[in-house]
């Protein structure tokens, strides 16, 4: 046995088995081509690659055509995002395919990760790509460093067109090009000179929605009102939803206004569509188009939905810190108590009889007892609407009557303020004075080494400028303030010449409308704060009765 020498011996590999040679069948061969957009120039290229691939794998007798995969006018930046190349790769799995023949890397995939990761899936597959271009093979010896070389230059290639995407927007932004999304955007349609144009019956919708809101009604409310009323949306839906009706309320572009790069996408890669925090800067174009709303009305709904959104909790029963408004009683908005402060809540009773009651009571006093709200009263609702009414009716000649001299009062205070402000641009001048002389004097300091000695008239110089800013700051909140004021009367003067001569049955949007404030002072007295100014003193005669529990 030990005089038995070893033998190696080299089998060859079969050739009809081998992948460079199939005697007895053809390769299976398919093509894949893809172009990035729909411009008429990429389509022929498009057109012109398949073409080329199909003759190219016909005329080769040792190939056979196994398809032809294509994705038309679809980026390259991620593969889950086209369609034929994921069936492209199904059929690879399935053993329909030998080998795939594309233009370049490029066209592959423009995504490193993707471009490495499906090659080696590929190959394990058995399944070979030819990058034409780069004459690369993957299942040839050291084809993957190369690849993945070539692969990331194709991802670099990516970001750089991205940027320079990126930056022609923003340039353009910055020159107040805007670009206006028509099937986005309810009542406008493009002009015959190319700019929004109103749709007159669509802009009414608009009007309405914003006057709803701000009657108190809630976004469900709105929206099922306009579905009732046969009004269509833009979209295929036949019913209004919840975020059309927000995102009509939050569109500046109903008062003339452009607000761009609101969002922004995160990376070339993944694509992920992010709102901007103040991460980018932001282009406003006032004036830009005509506004089918007031933009004191815009704000005064802005106003509004800060104010539902910013409600907190007013019941230690709530679970969460954060409560939600609702429209359901005008009077969960309005009635406080005149002892804490609280504001009330509606609660339904049950009698002894069975009967029910609703009720209004201070929130104070439900949850805490008699801890913090000693003496806070009970209202039956019958009696409360009742009073709220009479004292409506009762004061309507005084508030028509106050009216014209609320008017002119605000118009003589606007007057007198124009007359008495102070000059804006010469405080502007003041200010651009003092920086530089500052700018000056800190050069100086530094060249000649007395910053010590020049430390008390910087630091008087910084105070004054810091003064006159503030003096200047006040005095603009003011002047906005002066706007919203003639805004303010315009609509009270409207909701007066609109209101009903007589009106007997309680109305949550009337009551909306007039009453700023009513405050419960005493078991028998209501002190009602109109929204013209007016404050009046009601009667009230509750019929509360004792009752047995709460339903």
């Amino acid at each position: 046995m030990s005089n038995i020498q070893r033998e190696i011996i080299v089998i060859p590999a079969a050739e009809a088995l081998s992948f460079g040679g199939r005697k007895n069948r053809q390769m299976r061969v398919a093509s894949y081509s893809r172009v990035s957009t729909d411009f008429e120039e990429q389509l022929t290229s498009f057109h012109a690659q398949k073409s080329y691939y199909t003759d190219l794998i016909m005329r080769t007798p040792q190939w056979t055509l196994a398809g032809t995969y294509a994705d038309e006018g679809i980026s390259g930046a991620s593969a889950e995002k086209r369609p034929d190349f994921m069936r492209m790769i199904r059929h690879c799995k399935k053993g329909k395919i030998d080998l795939i023949i594309t233009k370049s890397i490029s066209r592959f995939a423009r995504n490193t990760l993707d471009s490495i990761g499906y090659v080696r899936k590929l190959k394990a597959m058995g399944v070979g790509v030819v990058f034409e271009k780069e004459n690369i093979n993957t299942l040839e010896e050291n084809s993957e460093v190369v690849l993945t070389i070539l692969a990331s230059l194709a991802q670099e290639e990516l970001n750089s067109l991205s940027l320079n995407v990126k930056m022609g927007k923003r340039m353009a932004m910055q020159e107040g090009k805007v670009f206006f999304q028509y099937t986005k955007c309810y009542a406008y349609k493009k002009g015959s000179d190319g700019q929004p144009e109103i749709i007159p019956e669509e802009a009414e919708v608009i009007r309405r929605i914003y006057t709803a809101y701000l009657a108190g009604k809630s976004v469900p409310a709105i929206a099922r009102a306009l579905t009732e009323d046969g009004v269509k949306p833009h979209s295929k839906n036949e019913e209004w939803t919840h975020s059309t009706i927000q995102s009509i309320l939050q569109n500046e572009r109903y008062c003339g206004d452009v607000l761009l790069q609101k969002t922004y996408v995160t990376d070339p890669i993944s694509k992920k569509v992010k709102r901007n925090n103040g991460e980018l800067p932001k282009v406003l174009i006032k004036n830009n188009h005509a506004p089918i709303v007031s933009r004191e009305l815009y704000d005064r709904v802005q106003q509004e939905r800060a104010r539902r959104g910013s409600k907190r909790k007013v019941s230690k029963a709530s679970v969460t810190e954060q409560s939600r408004y609702s429209s359901l009683h005008a009077l969960s908005e309005l009635l406080i108590c005149g002892e804490c402060g609280t504001p009330y809540r509606r609660a339904v009773w049950t009698k002894r009889s069975g009967e029910k009651q609703a009720v209004w009571r201070c929130i104070s006093r439900l949850d805490y007892g008699t801890k913090y709200c000693r003496d806070s009263v009970t209202l039956d609702e019958d009696s409360l609407h009742a009073a709220i009414m009479q004292a409506i009716n009762d004061t309507r000649g005084s508030r028509r009557a106050m009216t014209p001299f609320v008017a002119a009062y605000v118009s003589r205070t606007l007057r007198e303020d124009a007359q008495g402000g102070l000059d804006a641009d010469q405080m502007e001048s003041r200010i651009a004075q003092l920086k530089a002389q500052t700018m000056e004097l800190v050069a100086q300091s530094i060249s000649s080494n007395t910053v010590g000695e020049n430390e008390g008239r910087l630091r008087a110089m910084s105070d004054e400028v810091k003064a006159l800013c503030d003096i200047l700051a006040e005095y603009r909140q003011s002047c906005n303030a002066q706007g919203g004021i003639e805004s303010r009367m315009a609509e009270i003067t409207e909701a007066l010449a609109n209101e009903p001569e007589q009106s007997e049955a309680y109305d949550d949007t009337l009551v909306r409308q007039l009453i700023d404030t009513i405050r419960v002072v005493g078991e028998n007295k209501l002190e009602i704060i109109f929204r013209s100014g007016l404050t009046y003193e009601q009667d009230i005669s509750p019929k509360v009765k004792k009752l047995v529990r709460i339903s």
